[in-house]
């Protein structure tokens, strides 16, 4: 005889069952509103066709793109949500905390929904921080960025180089530092590079490290003396030092280190030498010895 409640019984037991089967897959009907593609999964569940709901549930986009940490957040959203917000704002406090020790500029209605959409995608912080740099988003860089980036124009100033690499060299080698792409030695390594084709005579010793401030101090020096200027306004635009730091053998037709003395007597041929007091007194020495030499004096 047909029992009705029993079979309503029995069919309750099976969806109850289905139901208990898709709540370990995550899957509910808050979370179904969020993926509607779940539905048929979750039908399947609730009529107790285990196996085709799984079956099912494996070929879903959900399924297959979604990792673990992503759908626990996801199940936590729609299902805690105080839990979720509390964890999403832990989650921002220590992003911001990183950012600002980096120095990233950014405001706070942009740093929201990045990281919002960071933590719901499961980043961890280098692929938040490339998500941040493709962003457009950055307005700047204060902190061990600009400190780093200010320490590297000082050090392409040292080789010489700053006139090779402008605003927008700098400004992508501090995105670049930012998210990872690149070291402070690799940029190092571009200004000696950069350098060392300038100033070809010396290319070995600049690869190597030596600083063109090292290699240029004893022209700088003669300039300052034979000149009598402030050694603090030689720079690398002036055209005497240039010349002599990239030095052509005219007999060779090969770079090559100018001796001092020929750069010393080719200062000592320019107009402004004729206005030093050592002029004079050069002068004034050989008026008395050709004097002497005469029996004059």
């Amino acid at each position: 005889m047909y029992d009705a409640r029993l079979a309503d019984a029995a069919e309750a037991k099976i969806r109850n069952e289905g139901i208990a089967a898709a709540s370990s897959y995550g899957i509910s009907e808050a979370l179904i509103a969020a993926f509607p593609e779940l539905q048929a999964v979750y039908n399947l569940f609730k009529a107790g066709n285990i196996a085709a709901a799984t079956e099912a549930l494996f070929k879903t986009n959900y399924y297959k793109n979604t990792s673990n940490l992503v759908k626990a957040r996801q199940k936590t959203k729609l299902e805690q949500n105080p839990v979720y917000l509390d964890a999403l704002d832990k989650y921002k406090v220590s992003a911001r905390k990183r950012l600002v020790d980096s120095g990233i500029k950014i405001s706070m209605t942009d740093f929201d929904k990045i990281a919002g959409d960071a933590y719901d995608r499961g980043l961890d912080d280098n692929q938040f921080d490339e998500v941040l740099f493709f962003s457009g988003k950055i307005t700047g860089f204060g902190g061990k960025i600009l400190g780093d980036t200010s320490d590297l124009k000082s050090y392409a100033q040292s080789f010489a180089a700053t006139g090779y690499f402008n605003d927008s060299y700098w400004t992508q080698k501090s995105k670049d530092l930012f998210v990872g792409t690149t070291t402070i030695e690799d940029i190092q390594a571009e200004i000696r590079e950069k350098a060392a084709s300038a100033f070809p005579a010396y290319s070995e010793l600049i690869r190597n490290g030596t600083s063109v401030d090292a290699l240029a101090s004893a022209y700088k020096g003669s300039i300052a003396n034979i000149l009598e200027v402030d050694p603090d306004s030689v720079t690398y635009n002036d055209p005497r030092l240039r010349q002599a730091l990239q030095y052509i053998n005219p007999k060779t037709g090969q770079p090559e280190t100018m001796p001092i003395w020929q750069f010393e007597r080719g200062l000592k041929s320019t107009p402004e030498w004729a206005y030093t007091n050592n002029a004079r007194d050069t002068l004034d020495s050989l008026t008395l010895k050709v004097g002497q030499d005469m029996g004059l004096v």
